[in-house]
């Protein structure tokens, strides 16, 4: 009789990089729904390009069935635009919290470069949290005033 069970638990090994690490893109801000999916800080761990390609990929087929299909689930109840700005509050406290834990004091800079980026990046984590608060204090304003 042929044995169904699985031989070995171990992982099956993963292909060799195709090709040098992909680097995140420079996203224009006009451009942004060239990129609808995935961010890019979770798209960077995914670094042989062959696996990034098919992320991305991937992503913008999700993205697209996605927009096929939304229209039939119910409605935000403040409305599509208010939604559309807490998503946008969520995905700054994101990059927020990611700039906050890569720029903190318990990580060991050794280089100028790395000491200066860790400055600034912490400045910036900053002042999207002064932003994101002055658009989450607009939102919910609205929302107290409707009810």
């Amino acid at each position: 009789m042929h044995e169904l069970a699985k031989k070995s638990t171990a992982a099956p090994t993963p292909p060799p990089p195709s090709g040098p690490a992909v680097s995140p893109p420079i996203i224009r801000p006009a451009d942004f729904e060239d990129y609808p999916a995935f961010r890019e800080v979770f798209l960077l761990y995914f670094a042989d390009p062959s696996a990034n390609a098919t992320l991305r990929s991937f992503g913008i087929l999700l993205h697209e069935m996605v927009l096929d299909f939304w229209g039939h689930w119910p409605n935000h109840s403040e409305g599509l635009f208010p939604a559309e700005l807490r998503a946008a509050v969520a995905d700054l406290r994101h990059v927020q919290g990611a700039l906050q834990e890569w720029t903190g004091a318990a990580l060991p800079l050794e280089s100028e470069y790395d000491r200066r980026l860790a400055e600034v990046g912490a400045d910036v984590a900053r002042r999207i949290g002064e932003q994101t608060d002055r658009l989450e204090a607009e939102l919910d304003f609205f929302v107290g005033r409707a009810s």
